[in-house]
């Protein structure tokens, strides 16, 4: 048998009450290649692609980020998650921004559950 993918237990998975579904996103090339982690949050921006939630203006939480990825100068396909409970301290968003009510909501209504603390 193959292993497609492999997961080490870590704080970001909260609960089951709402199962984890995973799916895919566009990432929109970077300028310098970088590696974003697993529990980055995403924003769908006006092209279509997913860059890290920093609150811009016309853009929502939407995803997160399932594995740590390599983004380079192109757009890359990365596994995301587009439902489940994750635990907010595990949530990256860009350094200067920190998870809002409406980042929260917009995630709510995704099908995506912030946990506050990791019990």
């Amino acid at each position: 048998m193959a292993v497609i993918g492999r997961m080490e237990p870590d704080s970001l998975v909260a609960t089951y009450a709402h199962p984890a579904a995973v799916g895919s996103a566009t990432l929109l090339g970077l300028e310098t290649a970088a590696t974003y982690k697993r529990g980055t949050v995403l924003s769908r921006n006006a092209n279509d692609k997913f860059v890290i939630t920093a609150g811009a203006a016309n853009t929502a939480a939407e995803v997160i980020l399932a594995n740590d990825t390599e983004v380079g100068t192109a757009d890359t396909v990365a596994e995301v998650y587009v439902s489940g409970d994750f635990f907010e301290p595990a949530l990256i968003t860009a350094s200067n921004h920190a998870l809002s009510e409406a980042d929260r909501l917009s995630l709510k209504n995704a099908g995506i559950y912030i946990v506050d603390g990791i019990t």
